[in-house]
C-alpha cells in the first residue's frame, strides 16, 4: 500500500475520514487514486486545492462504513469499491451494532484489495456492469437453518461476515492450526480463483501453470470435495512445507494456486508500504519477480524481528521454499498476463466450466 498524505502534508491512513492534524475531512478519489482533503459545502464536498466538487458514496453517508468519493455530478450512488457489493450484512435495527462494525471492517479490507488489483492494472469490473463475467462480493452470517461458507463460485465472492469478528476468527484460526486468518487474507485468495476462473490463459502459461501446481483446470467438483474433506479429516500431508506455501495449499492444486496468489498480493502489497517508508530505494516497478522475493525475505525477517520485540507472533509466519518460489513467479507471470491483456476474458460458453464452490 502506498503511502497517502492531507494536503496540510499530514501522514494519513488509506481509511481515515478526518485528518488528525487540520481535522478537514478526507476521502478516497478513484480516478487519481488519492486521499483527497475535502470541505463541506452543503451537499458537496469541495477539494481544498482543486475546488473539484464530490459527494460521500451512499455507503458512507448513510451507515458510515465507506470513504470513497463520488464526483458530484455523477449519477450514481455508491462509489467504484461499494458498487462490487451484492449483499452486505443486515443493517435493521436489532442487528447495529455488531453488523455495522463487521461491515466496516468487511469493507476496509475490500477497499485495500480493490486499490491493489488496480495498482497491479488488473481488469476489474463488477458483476452488475459485465454481463456476468465481472465480480460480486456476498457478506453474509450465518443463522440457525443456514450456514455461510467463505469461498468464491461463478464470480461471486462470499465471506462469511462473522470473520470480521475478532474473537470468532481468532478462534477459528487456533481451532483448525492456522498460522495466518484475516479477512485480506480471505479476500485475496478468493481472487485467485476468481481470474483463474473467469480468464483465458495463453497456451504457454496454461502449461507452466499445470506443471507447478498439478491439473487444476480439470479437477472435478466430487475431486475437489474429496480432497477438502480428506484434509479436514487427515490434516495436511507430510513435509508439506517443502512444497507448499501453507498446510491448506497442500488440500488440493486449485487451493495451491489460490494461496500462491494470495501471497504474491500479500508480498507486493507489504514491499510497496516498505518502499515508500524508504527501506530501499529500487522502485517496486523495477524489481523482477525473483529480486521481489529476495527483498520480501530479508525484510519480513526484520518484520518478525519487530512484532516478537513487541511481545506478538509473527506477523508473516510462513517460509519461501524453492517450489514455492517457483509457483509464485508463475503467479506473477500470470499476473503479468493480465495486465498486458494477453488473458482475457472467457467469451463463451465452452470456455466456462460448471465450478464447484471453492474455498
Amino acid at each position: 500500500m502506498k503511502n497517502f498524505k492531507c494536503s496540510c502534508g499530514s501522514p494519513v491512513f488509506f481509511e481515515d475520514t478526518i485528518c488528525k492534524c487540520c481535522e478537514f475531512t478526507l476521502g478516497f478519489e478513484i480516478k487519481s487514486m488519492e486521499m483527497r482533503c475535502v470541505k463541506e459545502d452543503g451537499q458537496k464536498l469541495v477539494d481544498t486545492k482543486s475546488r473539484k466538487t464530490y459527494k460521500k458514496c451512499k455507503n458512507w453517508s448513510e451507515f458510515n462504513v465507506c470513504n470513497w468519493l463520488v464526483e458530484s455530478d455523477s449519477k450514481e450512488e455508491l462509489c467504484f469499491g461499494c458498487q462490487f457489493n451484492r449483499t452486505v450484512p443486515n443493517q435493521s435495527v436489532e442487528n447495529i451494532p455488531a453488523n455495522n462494525l463487521r461491515w466496516l471492517r468487511l469493507e476496509q479490507a475490500k477497499k485495500r484489495l480493490i486499490f491493489s488489483l488496480m495498482q497491479m492494472q488488473l481488469p476489474l469490473e463488477n458483476g452488475w456492469n459485465s454481463n456476468s463475467k465481472g465480480l460480486l462480493f456476498d457478506f453474509i452470517e450465518s443463522l440457525d437453518d443456514k450456514i455461510v461458507t467463505t469461498g468464491y463460485t461463478n464470480g461471486v465472492i462470499t465471506i462469511n461476515s462473522i470473520e470480521a469478528d475478532h474473537v470468532a476468527r481468532v478462534s477459528t484460526k487456533y481451532a483448525l492450526n492456522e498460522r495466518y486468518r484475516t479477512i485480506i487474507g480471505h479476500l485475496r485468495h478468493e481472487t485467485g480463483h476468481y481470474y483463474l476462473d473467469k480468464f483465458k490463459l495463453p497456451q504457454k502459461l496454461h502449461e507452466e501453470i499445470i506443471s507447478k501446481f498439478g491439473n487444476l483446470f480439470e479437477s472435478s467438483g466430487t475431486n475437489y470435495s474429496e480432497s477438502l474433506q480428506l484434509y479436514y479429516a487427515n490434516g495436511p500431508i507430510k513435509n508439506w512445507e517443502n512444497s507448499y506455501i501453507s498446510a491448506y495449499a497442500s488440500a488440493h492444486p486449485i487451493e495451491d494456486w489460490a494461496e500462491s496468489w494470495s501471497h504474491y498480493l500479500l508480498i507486493v502489497d507489504a514491499l510497496e508500504t516498505l518502499q515508500q517508508e524508504g527501506y530501499f530505494e529500487d522502485s517496486l516497478d523495477s524489481l523482477d519477480v525473483h529480486q521481489k522475493l529476495e527483498k520480501w525475505e530479508s525484510l519480513s525477517f526484520g518484520i518478525n524481528q519487530i512484532t516478537r520485540s513487541l511481545g506478538m507472533q509473527d506477523a508473516y509466519p510462513f517460509s519461501l521454499c524453492n517450489k514455492v518460489k517457483e509457483k509464485i513467479v508463475v503467479v506473477s507471470e500470470f499476473i503479468q498476463s493480465l495486465s498486458a491483456g494477453t488473458a482475457f476474458l472467457k467469451q463463451n460458453d465452452d470456455d466456462i466450466h460448471e465450478n464447484p464452490t471453492l474455498s
